[in-house]
């Protein structure tokens, strides 16, 4: 189906998962050019264009996608991906399609229609659309669910069972809502009985981070001190949950689908502790290998801490891989 065909691929760029994305396609065969969906990388901008003060950025937006739709008249192509947009207007998409009118076009959501507004405005412009959120609902759109995946960096391999269990469970990942709280909650219970934890909490900007210290309380379970400004890299996150008996994942409260967290974890062959009780009606769902918590009164059971991780079939867990999920997208599936 990718095979020889050319890719318009336009996503924002979160913790390099889009290039990931850009990888599996040139696996596939596909010639794609990749556009940050984002024109921006000031902080500032970020904080505007989420408020919807768009004015202020406007010529920086409009310069950008001209620049796509300038690349979109040049080149003939088969397939445009979009995935979860924030600023993209639907005159750039009718430019694009207006001199590919054979393309098809897809759009994907990993993060909720309710969060993006700016998506529900340009969803009748896509032939495909889909998310990562079962509930996710529009009237008069078809929307197709498909969950996230887990990248070749978080896919189990034999030499992996060898990594010690340093940490009987850790978390890492990106402050927001009561996410902080119930991490510190959840490792806690595993301190006061004697084990090990890690965690690491990030936050993309010192601006942002300041603004919901002082005018929210979103961040009052942090100190300015406990927060890098800086990622981990996907090797190096991967080599702590190596060495974690479990991993804590903390969904948004106002998302239902499974975070990118959840899946890889699933591809790591690692114990999951999750607020998110939609796993349930996943089928790699095993009550010994997930631990789902109530988020206002978090408590993980002693015999799930003691528990042995029970490998899933490998059917199961390879179609949550990244190349099934763009099989998935693509109708190879």
């Amino acid at each position: 189906m990718l095979k020889n065909k050319k890719v318009l691929f336009i996503a924002p760029s979160f913790f390099g998962y889009e290039l990931d994305i850009v990888e599996q396609f040139i696996a596939l065969g596909a010639d794609v050019d990749y556009f940050d969906e984002r024109p921006f990388t000031s902080s500032v901008a970020k904080i505007l264009n989420r408020l919807n003060f768009k004015a202020f950025i406007k010529s920086g937006i409009e310069k950008h996608f001209t620049k796509i739709c300038n690349k979109a008249d040049e080149t003939k192509y088969d397939y445009l991906l979009v995935i979860s947009p924030e600023t993209l207007e639907k005159s750039f998409i009718d430019k694009i399609q207006s001199t590919n009118k054979s393309m098809i076009s897809i759009l994907y959501m990993w993060d909720s229609f309710r969060n993006k507004p700016n998506a529900k405005k340009i969803v009748s412009c896509f032939d495909r659309v889909f998310s990562f959120d079962p509930t996710d609902r529009i009237s008069c759109v078809d929307i197709n669910f498909l969950a996230l995946f887990y990248n070749n960096d978080f896919k189990y391999i034999e030499r992996d069972a060898l990594s010690s269990t340093q940490y009987a469970v850790s978390f890492i990942g990106t402050v927001h809502s009561d996410r902080v709280k119930l991490a510190k909650l959840i490792m806690k219970q595993f301190e006061d009985r004697g084990y090990d934890t890690f965690s690491f909490f990030y936050c993309p900007s010192k601006l942002l981070f300041i603004l919901k210290k002082v005018f929210t309380r979103e961040f009052d379970f942090i100190s300015f001190n406990e927060v890098s400004f800086t990622s981990m890299s996907k090797l190096e996150i991967k080599d702590v949950f190596l060495n974690s008996s479990a991993v804590i994942d903390i969904q948004h409260p106002d998302q239902t689908g499974l975070t990118m967290r959840s899946v890889e974890m699933l591809g790591l062959n690692k114990k999951l502790i999750t607020t998110n009780a939609d796993i349930k009606n996943y089928d790699f769902f095993n009550s010994h290998n997930i631990a789902i918590i109530d988020r206002y009164s978090p408590s993980i059971p002693e015999e799930f801490i003691d528990a042995n991780y029970l490998q899933p079939n490998d059917s199961v867990v390879n179609q949550y891989s990244i190349q099934s999920w763009l099989r998935s997208l693509f109708n190879e599936n």
